[in-house]
């Protein structure tokens, strides 16, 4: 990974992102398909908490594979996505129930959601901006409602080349434990549980947390 200091401008590096992902989501959904343990996992954890007819956002929906497993299960799933071309294919899993959004700035009214899943997604957005992605996130719940959050283990953030799509790249933050806890606590979340696997060549971290 190609790290960086200050790492300039954020919308700059979001609207590089959505073209990233717009160019690689066909070979990004064949290559994701496989839904791996942690997910079920967390999964059953948060339906377990809110409920299996609960309202779920999973932001950061990417081709809809976790939103269909969630509606699957009896959910009434939401999946979110800036890339238009990830949209295209989340439509096709969870048809109407897919809609383009910005994670910074949720197009939704407080409370809206009892749990929201956000797997993989944050690690997108430069840390300056996770604070105030994580108070959306925390606005949009319900008191009592929960939050996975799944990101990648590490330092650093910068942008990496796509193995199956060499002229895309994609920006990745990556962080230590006691990051994202801080992030989470500062953020009005109870951490309630976490975990660490390896998963597809890299090394997850996944939190579940309560809006207290």
């Amino acid at each position: 990974m190609s790290e960086t200091g200050a790492v300039g401008d954020t919308s700059a590096i979001n609207a590089r992102m959505r073209a990233a992902y717009d160019q690689i989501a066909g070979p990004y959904a064949i290559k994701n398909a496989p839904i791996y343990g942690a997910i079920i996992e967390y999964g059953t954890l948060l339906l377990a908490h809110i409920g299996p007819n609960a309202r779920v956002l999973d932001l950061g929906c990417g081709p809809g594979r976790d939103a269909a497993w969630f509606a699957a299960q009896g959910g009434q799933v939401i999946g979110a996505d800036l890339s238009a071309g990830m949209l295209t294919l989340a439509q096709a899993a969870i048809p109407g129930r897919a809609v383009q959004l910005d994670m910074r700035h949720l197009a939704f009214a407080n409370g809206a959601f009892t749990g929201v899943w956000c797997m993989a997604s944050l690690l997108h957005l430069p840390k300056a901006d996770a604070l105030g992605a994580l108070r959306e996130m925390h606005r949009v719940l319900i008191p009592g409602g929960a939050l996975v959050l799944g990101v990648q283990g590490g330092a650093g953030e910068g942008w990496e080349g796509v193995v199956y799509a060499a002229s895309a790249e994609r920006f990745f933050a990556r962080y230590q434990p006691e990051e994202v806890a801080t992030l989470l606590t500062s953020t009005g979340f109870t951490v309630r549980q976490c975990g660490e696997t390896d998963e597809r060549g890299r090394h997850w971290l996944q939190f579940f947390a309560v809006r207290s």
